[in-house]
């Protein structure tokens, strides 16, 4: 069974890089799009089978439920590698035989995106990496079986994820996905986003609080 795991930190402590540029308000807003699109594309794959969200946010769970995802409620802030365990365990439990974990930033993820990288997957064990925009960092990272190998995500986690397939003798592959490529971390990324106009959640929020606007001149 295919699952989805999508990890998200609390409205309170996301995206903070973003401060120069958007209020408390715009950024929990923002975050709250930015999952909107994630999980709007995941739940449209025809390959994944369920989908479920993991944040110690009460907002957070409330839209993933709303959605039609799993909320799992990892109760405070453990990480990104400890909310991906605890998420990982929730749909261990629910059958998953294919967990593919994909950040919660991604505005440009499309259905088709998530669709073509469960087609990649072949018929033994596997591991299948999707960088960031910077080429150093993971964006989203496909194990199958979902404990082949531990969550490696922070710093240099490409890196880090290759390193612990080669110990462990399991295939790895590294394959391109732009939409899954550009997250919005820092204020150039949030320019760049905005600069062009999408049918995202994500870019209208930025509209509203007035970042097209400032980015494009209009």
């Amino acid at each position: 069974m295919n699952f989805a795991l999508v990890p998200v930190k609390a409205l309170a402590g996301g995206k903070t890089r973003l401060s120069p540029l958007l209020s408390d308000t715009a950024r929990h807003a923002l975050s709250r799009a930015m999952l909107t699109d994630v999980l709007t594309s995941v739940l449209h794959a025809p390959a994944v089978d369920r989908v479920a969200v993991v944040t110690s946010d009460p907002t957070l769970l409330a839209l993933a439920r709303q959605l039609g995802a799993f909320a799992v409620d990892e109760k405070y802030p453990r990480g990104l590698n400890g909310a991906v365990n605890i998420g990982t365990e929730f749909c261990l439990r629910q059958g998953a035989t294919a967990l593919l974990v994909l950040l919660a930033d991604l505005p440009l993820v499309t259905a088709g995106d998530v669709e073509w990288l469960f087609r990649q997957m072949n018929s033994g064990p596997e591991v299948i990496l999707v960088p960031c925009k910077e080429g150093d960092g993971t964006n989203a990272v496909l194990r199958v079986p979902p404990l082949i190998i531990p969550p490696c995500f922070g710093g240099p986690s490409l890196a880090a994820y290759q390193k612990e397939a080669r110990r462990q003798g399991v295939g790895c592959r590294v394959v391109e996905v732009p939409g899954v490529a550009l997250d919005l971390d820092s204020v150039a990324d949030l320019e760049r986003f905005a600069a062009q106009k999408t049918a995202t959640h994500t870019y209208r929020v930025l509209r509203e609080y007035g970042v097209c606007a400032g980015v494009t001149g209009k």
